[in-house]
């Protein structure tokens, strides 16, 4: 997403492994995660499935990186985390004051890895219920010179810009902006990208409508990741730090 919002994160470092836990990451979604554990709102599905959305490639690929788990361990366990958050109290167990969203899935996550190190000599797991599609195959995102716990925040912040996007190209089209849109994804969002003079070729316009396109394109994703960020969070300050903070790990 070179550009989407200015600067790509940089994605050709393939992490060792880590013996010993580092601290987990401190961004959350408090907003959310209310919405998505009251039972008797009727668009709760929507929000569990939005908070699983942008969580589960982060846990699967921390639970490997942290954990040294392999790849079929690791996606029995992300199901399992998500399984008791679909259909067990499980979100109950939030409380603000005690702490932050990431801290409290540490400590599940460290718990899940415990409870299957003792079940792991006993009995093969099996019958488990899945709420995700987990691609085990896919190719672990890869960061330079970082440990596990940024590396999370850095799948987290690319999982919530594909979710952007997403929600960008149906608004767009939507608004009849389709030959915006596919501008704005030749000349930033393609790896690697046109420059604007080979995109006002292909698409036969001029070389400053391009620029326009991409401006405004640009600027309307930013209102998009603004409007999630605001989803997420209770407070203008609050989406304020967290928006500085997703661009920040976009920018480096």
């Amino acid at each position: 997403m070179d550009g989407a919002l200015d600067k790509p994160p940089r994605a050709d470092y393939v992490p060792s492994q880590v013996s010993n836990p580092a601290p987990f990451p401190a961004e959350t979604a408090w907003s959310a995660i209310l919405r998505a554990r009251d039972r008797a709102n009727p668009e709760r599905r929507k929000h569990l499935e939005r908070l699983i959305a942008i969580y589960w490639p982060p846990v699967y690929w921390y639970l490997i990186r942290r954990w040294n788990l392999k790849q079929e361990d690791a996606a029995d366990l992300t199901q399992e985390l998500f399984v008791r958050l679909v259909e067990e109290e499980f979100l109950d167990e939030v409380v603000r004051e005690r702490g932050r969203f990431r801290t409290f899935l540490k400590l599940k996550l460290r718990d899940l890895v415990v409870e299957d190190l003792r079940k792991r000599s006993a009995q093969k797991r099996g019958g488990l219920a899945h709420v995700i599609k987990i691609d085990a195959s896919g190719k672990e995102p890869a960061w330079q010179g970082i440990q596990p716990d940024e590396a999370f925040d850095r799948d987290w912040a690319l999982c919530l810009m594909n979710e952007a996007v997403g929600r960008l190209e149906r608004e767009m089209k939507g608004q009849g902006k389709e030959t915006a849109l596919q501008v704005f994804r030749r000349c930033v969002l393609d790896q690697p990208p046109l420059s604007y003079q080979e995109c006002a070729r292909q698409f036969s316009l001029k070389e400053g409508d391009v620029r326009n396109y991409v401006f405004r394109t640009r600027a309307q994703l930013r209102e998009v990741v603004r409007a999630m960020v605001c989803e997420s969070v209770d407070s203008e300050a609050e989406a304020h730090g967290e928006f500085a903070f997703l661009t920040q790990l976009l920018d480096t």
